[in-house]
């Protein structure tokens, strides 16, 4: 028995060590990681090339055959997600992203995106208390004071965006677009990217809420041009010198709502402080007051923010400018169809770069990487400028406007419809700026990991982010260059959704219609006519039928046009103005390879021909396939 005490000893030993191994917390309990690995190529092969320049007047032309590998929209291909929550009411989050801009020299680009932010939520006896800190966090208030434009959801969905989500059903992406007008956005969707602090106190006595935001903003910088650079080659790197470590460029916003029942009131601030000189002594300053409420009756609903924005930087002082939007509703009840009206009027002494507003009147004000002559206080994400033909419900300062859409069902087809008009307050533009609906995508990508202002063959051409936007100029001033005649704007959009069952399977089809045209006088819908210094229609349709539960059939057809009248510029050969069609037709195939793994191929023939300005031509075939896992 004396024998058998040892073994007794290290069997209890060992069963109160497992006992207390199970008992004891994981090391990270509390931890996770997510993610998602994107894989994305493209094979462009031009059988007529793009001329992106001009050397000694004589065109430059891109490659007739090039492979690209990593999404030229500067998106990682590895993502990791990072969070953990120390306690119940904190968490911190963070990332870690890995790419290869394929270059040549391999190196692999692995930082953070994000950075390291901290979350707290904590509940009082008096209220809700939320804080983040750190990094880079997404937020918004108001239209007026801070937040990104959404729109109406009319818009293509051939083209995959690389945050576009994905899903176990291969056909959820399209019926969600049917039933809801919309596809699952991640959180930077309509918000404003900010690195700093932000205080939400919520469910205070009263029905009072307060926000408050200190830090800095996507949207707000101070660059200088780089004397060394001669040539102002807005291509060249060091075209423009960013100088956002150095010179102070802060924010201060906030906001104080008051909610009863379904209604609510606030007043909010948007302040902005930075210098255009690297001593810090010349200051730019940016400061936005409204009031937002919104009101929800039986039959109506009314959301409405006013105030006034002053903008003021070395070279002058604007003054307080009046700021305005009113979205009245119109429910069934009362109209039979749901009506939405929408009046907005923003001062051209207003600029707020974090709004939903762009900025039309201000140069000092534009993006720095639009070579305007003064950058000082540039906004550091390129816009569209000048007077620019805008999608439905974009607001523009220095322009005031009525928008009425609608949106009903017939049967198994959803209709949406909107109108809109509007009127510069002052004459101040020389020329007018357009986007292409069909092929934006593929020439945003003529200029990879870049996005110059004023290129192509004749330096009209601007890169937006996955866009380009192009500029014409006016030829109708008085003999001091200046703009005599008023711009009026008008946009129709026109979107037709419908599904059908095809051998017991679902088959979407999409049609996305626009008609917009700029001319100097009053109309109350779209100019068809000469009359109009530019004419812009737009037709796509879309087909997506599920052959099998892993595997979706798409194809695409899209028909634009861009017709100018006699005063606008003239092409010195043919003695004509700007007449440009262009069209795409593209099929492709998703396919779910497993749980969370999906492939996606696009095929697309492009071509885009200025009949009156040569050079401004090309066609060809572009391929892609992405294949993206969710973890």
């Amino acid at each position: 028995m004396k024998s058998l005490y040892p073994y007794l000893f290290l069997f209890f030993t060992f069963h109160l060590s497992a006992q207390d191994t199970i008992v004891k917390k994981a090391p990270l309990e509390g931890f996770s990681v997510s993610g998602n690995y994107r894989f994305f190529a493209q094979h462009r092969i031009f059988t007529n090339p793009y001329a992106y320049g001009l050397l000694n007047d004589q065109p430059l032309y891109l490659p007739n055959r090039s492979i690209i590998v990593g999404d030229a929209s500067q998106l990682p291909e590895l993502t990791l997600n990072l969070a953990g929550r120390p306690s119940k009411g904190t968490s911190f989050g963070t990332d870690l992203v890995v790419w290869n801009q394929n270059n040549g020299n391999f190196d692999y680009y692995h930082n953070l995106q994000l950075g390291i932010n901290l979350y707290g939520n904590f509940t009082t006896k008096f209220g809700n208390v939320g804080i983040k800190a750190g990094g880079i966090h997404w937020h918004s208030m108001t239209a007026l004071t801070m937040k990104s434009f959404a729109g109406y959801n009319r818009y293509s969905i051939f083209d995959r965006n690389p945050w576009d989500p994905q899903f176990n059903d291969i056909n959820k992406r399209y019926e969600d677009y049917y039933k809801n007008g919309a596809i699952s956005q991640d959180t930077r969707w309509s918000q404003q990217a900010v690195q700093g602090f932000i205080l939400d106190l919520t469910e205070l006595p009263l029905g009072l809420s307060l926000n408050v935001m200190y830090g800095k903003t996507q949207n707000a910088g101070s660059a200088f041009r780089d004397v060394a650079n001669v040539s102002n080659d807005s291509t060249k790197d060091n075209f423009i010198k960013f100088y956002d470590n150095t010179i102070p460029n802060n924010v201060v916003a906030g906001s104080i709502t008051k909610t009863f029942n379904k209604n609510k009131i606030s007043v909010n601030s948007f302040n902005r402080k930075t210098y255009s000189d690297e001593l810090a002594t010349k200051v730019i300053s940016n400061n936005i007051l409204t009031s937002e409420f919104f009101f929800d009756q039986k039959k109506f609903s009314v959301l409405g923010e006013i105030g006034g924005g002053h903008y003021r930087d070395e070279f002058k002082d604007l003054g307080i400018g009046e700021m305005i939007s009113l979205k009245l509703n119109l429910k069934k009840s009362l109209t039979k169809i749901p009506l939405e009206l929408h009046y907005y009027r923003i001062s051209p002494n207003v600029v707020n770069n974090n709004a939903e507003f762009v900025n039309t009147s201000v140069n000092e004000a534009t993006s720095a990487a639009a070579g305007a002559n003064q950058v000082i206080g540039a906004n550091g994400v390129l816009q569209q400028n000048g007077s620019a033909m805008l999608g439905m419900g974009q607001m523009a300062n220095n322009r005031q406007g009525l928008n009425i859409n609608t949106e009903f069902k017939i049967k198994d087809a959803v209709v949406s419809i909107g109108n809109g008009i509007a009127k510069e307050i002052v004459n101040k533009n020389n020329n007018i700026s357009f986007g292409h609906a069909v092929n934006g995508l593929t020439m945003s990508r003529f200029w990879r990991f870049s996005f110059p202002s004023n290129v192509g063959p004749y330096n009209t051409t601007s890169v937006l982010f996955r866009n380009v936007f192009q500029t014409i100029n006016l030829n109708d001033l008085n003999n001091r260059g200046e703009v005599i005649n008023d711009k009026y704007f008008n946009n129709i959009e026109a979107q037709v959704k419908y599904k059908l069952n095809l051998f017991g399977n679902p088959w979407h089809l999409f049609y996305l219609g626009s008609y917009n045209s700029v001319q100097t006088n009053f109309s109350p819908v779209t100019v068809f006519t000469e009359e109009a210094y530019l004419r812009f229609y737009s037709h796509q349709l879309e087909s997506y039928y599920r052959i099998h539960p892993k595997v979706v059939l798409s194809q695409y057809v899209g028909w634009e046009r861009a017709i100018a009248n006699y005063s606008t510029e003239i092409d010195i050969q043919s003695n004509k103005p700007r007449n440009q069609e262009g069209i795409g037709l593209g099929f492709g195939i998703d396919y779910m390879l497993a749980k969370n793994t999906a492939i996606y191929l696009r095929h697309r023939y492009f071509t885009l021909e200025d009949r009156n300005f040569e050079l401004d031509q090309f066609s060809g075939h572009e391929t892609t396939i992405e294949l993206k896992i969710i973890f």
